[in-house]
């Protein structure tokens, strides 16, 4: 497999997206797969020989100082460097030489024009994975690896298949590996707290919190933070006049210093997942508007005590916020470990790794155990169980027909499902169902979406038409949630479903494949 990774890295806009980013693609190369990335290089400082150093070739584009005004730009056009039709171009050059399975962008200045203008740069078999938690654009991505939410979520602009929450965080192996160990030491005294405010400290948050901790003589603090970082040589100052705290910049081994304190405070963001794995009790400020819904959600969790930046702020707050989490940090510490485990990156690369493939006959015995279980007979047209020589004859039949597709989707290495459908003209009646009892959540979706976009690739579709049992909910809300209108049935006891390949593009915002 082939991983091509468009991501930004800047002072400006700090250096998250590039760290989750280098993560997934270490996780990918593990796997035996190859991975480039196209990102800027700045003036003001840039990323690019961070993912050099790890190994990685990456295509560096040039800013441009400015350019006309975009009225359709996202809200985050800033973080931008250059024209997106420009981004585009540049970027479709290295599509075209590399030809990669999987295009994957993280950048919140981007949207799904710059994706379709991309993507029709690429190979049709080419899939797109958008790394985003704002909701507040079309994507046009096949894909959306949304971490930093908590789920249940509903989509403003919605996604084919979505990988939502923190069981996908894209955390380096070390606070895995450190989990076991780190949560074996919770819940006894709060004696040490780890300031981490990020890469960049725009906020200042670092000052505000050795300020709030002068109220706890018997804690000893650590600040973390880049060497760039606006608030590092105000944090150096207050350092050398307390001999309670220490300042380490540029540390690369964050899980360890996470691992050994009793508390932390920090910012939201992608480290929020570090120190849920870690179960590390924070006071965790929203330093930028994207983190007020997770930490809200956190807080409702109770697995952090949570502030806003004006809150921070305000004398006394954080403070006060400090003690509270220092009262109740076991609890916390219990409440945050059982968000994430570490093992996101991993998760994600299986689902990358996820393809249908046709039938065949050596199918025949998984096929038949997965269609004679009690539960999808019930929600099956048929509900007879299977004979075997039947079943053997109809999947030889099946196996050479050209009249439609029959699948076996396979993710993490393994076959959870089938799903096929007939072709009458440019009219397509699908039909599938998840066979593996213990398939991952949502393996069914994804299974349906890589379908979906299987047919969006074909000249001879048009229109998707289903058949489904009054009362499986489960189907009917799947249909409907894929944008599925109800249409006329010709069995009056059976609820029918239509989806045409326009009204499929642009619910996904996929215009380069309305034409077929």
């Amino acid at each position: 497999m082939r991983l091509l990774i468009r991501v930004d890295g800047s002072p400006r806009m700090g250096g998250g997206h590039v760290m989750r980013c280098l993560t997934l693609a270490e996780a990918a190369r593990g796997r035996g797969h190859a991975v480039q990335f196209v990102t800027v290089a700045a003036p003001e400082g840039d990323m690019v020989p961070r993912i050099r150093a790890a190994g990685f070739a990456a295509t560096a584009l040039a800013p441009c100082d400015s350019w006309p005004t975009d009225p359709e730009a996202p809200p985050h056009r800033h973080f931008l460097s250059l024209p997106w039709e420009d981004d585009a171009l540049l970027t479709a050059e290295a599509v075209l030489a590399m030809a990669p399975d999987w295009l994957v962008w993280d950048h919140y200045g981007l949207d799904a024009r710059w994706v379709n203008r991309v993507r029709a740069a690429g190979p049709t078999t080419m899939r797109v994975m958008a790394i985003d938690d704002l909701d507040d654009r079309p994507l046009g991505s096949d894909l959306v690896l949304d971490q930093t939410r908590l789920p249940p979520v509903t989509y403003r602009y919605p996604a084919l298949a979505a990988l939502t929450g923190p069981s996908y965080a894209l955390l380096r192996p070390e606070f895995a590996e450190r989990r076991t160990a780190a949560l074996a030491r919770r819940g006894g005294p709060v004696r040490h707290v780890l300031v981490a405010p990020g890469m960049a400290d725009a906020a200042g948050l670092a000052p505000l919190a050795l300020q709030a901790l002068a109220a706890f003589p018997d804690l000893t603090a650590e600040v973390v933070m880049g060497a760039a970082s606006q608030s590092a040589a105000e944090v150096a100052v207050l350092a050398a006049h307390d001999p309670r705290v220490t300042l380490t910049l540029d540390a690369t081994d964050m899980a360890a210093r996470m691992a050994a304190a009793d508390l932390c405070i920090g910012a939201g963001g992608m480290t929020t997942w570090e120190r849920c794995c870690l179960g590390l009790p924070t006071v965790a400020v929203a330093v930028a508007d994207n983190q007020r819904g997770t930490l809200d959600a956190l807080a409702t969790a109770g697995a952090a005590v949570t502030l806003g930046l004006d809150d921070a702020r305000q004398p006394g707050r954080m403070a006060a916020a400090v003690a509270a989490a220092a009262a109740q940090a076991g609890q916390i510490a219990a409440r945050a470990a059982a968000l994430a485990d570490g093992l996101g990156a991993a998760r994600v690369i299986d689902v990358l790794e996820g393809r249908l493939r046709p039938v065949t006959e050596a199918d025949a015995e998984t096929l038949f155990q997965w269609r004679n279980r009690p539960a999808i007979r019930a929600m099956s047209l048929t509900q007879d169980p299977l004979d075997w020589a039947t079943h053997v004859d109809w999947l030889a039949r099946a196996a050479t027909r050209d009249d439609g597709l029959w699948c076996i989707y396979a993710e993490g290495g393994r076959d959870l499902g089938h799903v096929n459908a007939r072709r009458e003209g440019k009219t397509w009646h699908w039909g599938f169902y998840i066979g593996a009892e213990d398939a991952p959540k949502g393996a069914g979706r994804r299974m349906l979406a890589a379908f979906l976009r299987a047919l969006l690739a074909r000249d001879d579709f048009e229109v998707l038409t289903a058949v489904v049992k009054p009362g499986n909910a489960a189907s009917e809300a799947l249909h409907r949630g894929f944008g599925f209108r109800p249409a006329a049935s010709e069995t009056p006891e059976l609820l029918a479903f239509t989806l045409s390949r326009c009204e499929l593009a642009q619910r996904y915002a996929f215009a380069c494949m309305i034409e077929g």
